[in-house]
């Protein structure tokens, strides 16, 4: 009886841990986060330098994201590196200027000339709310036209803080977040918006891969972000869009599971050994699959009681209680002639085994199925 209660525990211990969440707070300014991870992209601007006149209020701030790379995606720690051109563009009249008398419709800046024209001209004072590293790869660029349309581009090379649900894994979509909204201006004063030009300026570059992973669309989602002083700051959030390639997941987690189980199961129903070496392989197979569990969760420490990995490890520990609970019993010659006549035992023993092999194989196999179709 110690063996099962071993194997309870097991099965209690499966439930137990629940992967911690963080939580991002408005503090500061108009829109300043508390976790402090935000780096600059339009917000190399002196306060002072007045907002725009003579435009749409909310002045709108077209928003376009072009996706190079992705890789490093890392669940264990919650971030993704990240390799993407972004662009804004606005409009402030009194940036304009005689295109004939300048020999030019625009002007262009480039490196530090751009980080010193942004500190004297107006900007819409974005940010990346959820870097993981501010050390940024790449320089900015700025496009002045003659109609006071300014263009500014910055190209990211990074790591980013990113939220995993593993519930449907291996079988599961993520989306990596690239969060930006404004540090100083409101929902009253600017807007993100993206027309047709900024749709057409973002994508995914062709050919991208990532290692694992099989990167499927760029979405956006724009709302507003409630601040400290509650006013409403706009926010939008570019969603790389990845679907997992689980082959190397699947081999890797429902192999060593069903080796676990195999050779217990071929001692108990197809051979004829005593109870004492049955019970003794049945005790090993717990010991595994308690290691297997901890190997997972160590590797997957996201992963929930929700998930399929954590259903199949607790049927496996479920099967394994249920074929210690009939070694002791329908199998154990002193008990069993005591529970039924010996021919109902043994009718009862021939369908147990085939029925409990192809009963563990159809339940993990539909669980699986469905999980891989719904998401």
């Amino acid at each position: 009886m110690g063996w099962l209660v071993i194997g309870l525990i097991a099965c209690l211990s499966l439930f137990g841990a629940r992967p911690a969440q963080a939580n991002t707070v408005a503090d500061g300014s108009a829109a300043h986060t508390a976790s402090g991870r935000v780096a600059p992209i339009a917000s190399i601007t002196d306060e002072t330098v007045p907002f725009p006149a003579n435009v749409p209020n909310p002045l709108p701030v077209g928003v376009a994201l072009r996706l190079n790379g992705v890789s490093r995606i890392a669940e264990k720690s919650g971030t993704f590196d990240g390799d993407f051109d972004l662009q804004l563009r606005w409009r402030d009249p009194g940036l304009a200027f005689d295109a004939k008398a300048n020999g030019t419709d625009r002007q262009e800046y480039g490196g530090d000339e751009a980080a010193d024209k942004l500190a004297t001209i107006w900007t819409p004072a974005v940010v990346v709310d959820n870097l993981s590293d501010k050390t940024i790869q790449g320089e900015p660029g700025l496009f002045i036209f003659s109609d006071g349309s300014v263009v500014y581009t910055q190209r990211y090379k990074t790591t980013f803080d990113a939220s995993f649900k593993l519930g449907a894994f291996p079988f599961d979509t993520q989306a990596l977040p690239v969060h930006l909204l404004s540090s100083l201006y409101s929902v009253n004063q600017i807007s993100f918006v993206q027309e047709q030009r900024d749709v057409n300026a973002s994508g995914i570059k062709d050919g991208i891969k990532s290692s694992g992973w099989k990167v499927k669309r760029l979405d956006f989602l724009g709302s507003r972000l409630r601040a400290w002083n509650g006013e409403f700051v706009p926010e939008i959030e570019a969603r790389i869009i990845l679907s997992r390639v689980p082959f190397a997941h699947v081999l890797g987690i429902f192999t060593p599971f069903v080796l676990i189980l195999l050779v217990p199961t071929v001692f108990t129903l197809y051979t004829k050994e005593g109870i004492g070496p049955r019970l003794t392989a049945w005790s090993g197979s717990i010991f595994a699959l308690i290691a297997l569990n901890f190997t997972l969760s160590s590797r997957y420490p996201n992963l929930d009681s929700e998930s399929l990995v954590s259903q199949v490890l607790s049927t496996g520990y479920a099967y394994q209680l249920i074929m210690v609970t009939l070694n002791v019993t329908l199998f154990n010659p002193a008990i069993a002639e005591r529970l039924a006549n010996r021919f109902v035992i043994q009718e009862i023993q021939a369908f147990l085994r085939w029925g409990m092999p192809v009963g563990l194989f159809a339940f993990l196999l539909t669980r699986t199925m469905l999980t891989a179709l719904s998401w």
